[in-house]
Order: C-alpha cells, then sequence, then structure tokens
C-alpha cells in the first residue's frame, strides 16, 4: 500500500502533465520527490524546455 507522500506524487504524475511555461504534455509524468525533515517537495522539470516547478508542504 502506498504512503501518503507516494499518493500525493503518483497523483502530480497522473493530473499535472502540462508545462504551464512551454505546453509541453509530458506523459510520463516525471515528478521527484524529498524530504528535510521539515518539508517535502514534489519538483518536476520538463522535458522540453528544463522548466522547473514544485509543490512544498511543511510538516508539523
Amino acid at each position: 500500500m502506498p504512503t501518503t507522500f507516494e499518493r500525493i506524487r503518483q497523483r502530480y504524475e497522473s493530473t499535472d502533465k502540462r508545462c504551464p511555461d512551454c505546453g509541453y504534455v509530458d506523459e510520463e509524468g516525471n515528478w521527484e520527490s524529498r524530504t528535510d525533515g521539515q518539508q517535502i517537495i514534489y519538483r518536476h522539470v520538463c522535458p522540453s524546455c528544463d522548466a522547473s516547478r514544485e509543490h512544498t508542504f511543511t510538516l508539523k
């Protein structure tokens, strides 16, 4: 069973595919996640234009 963090990443990979900068639709998703213990950061780099976007959640 996936963790909450894995489910959030999977949601981004299945719903947030269009690059806001160039409009490229990344069918593979390719969202990465990392944490420093205080925050969890989901990041995607567009394979077409290299634009980077992040979603950050603060852990309490």
